[in-house]
């Protein structure tokens, strides 16, 4: 979906009874990725859903307000887009 979409989507979610859903931010997202690992870089043990794509974060580009920053599942690489593109969401909890 799109970075807006992708937003609003993840702050409505009321996935597994919980209503404090979020998109991640950049840091928070890179974190998990395992460069160890490639297609997917990721411990799919922990994360066995995970697709070798991109996945937004909800961090916007600070240089250019039609772009936002996504991590790259693949190999890991972080970098920007432009907010239209359809992307893939992992949500996080914000509360407790």
């Amino acid at each position: 979906m799109s970075w807006e979409a992708a937003l609003t989507h993840c702050e409505n979610s009321q996935w597994a009874g919980y209503d404090d859903w979020r998109l991640p931010n950049r840091n928070e997202l890179q974190s998990i990725v395992d460069y160890t690992r490639s297609n997917p870089a990721i411990n799919r043990t922990v994360f066995p859903g995970a697709m070798s794509s991109n996945y937004w974060s909800s961090t916007p580009d600070a240089s250019n307000t039609g772009y936002a920053w996504r991590v790259n599942f693949s190999n890991g690489d972080v970098d920007h887009y432009h907010k239209s593109n359809n992307l893939y969401v992992r949500a996080v909890r914000g509360g407790q």
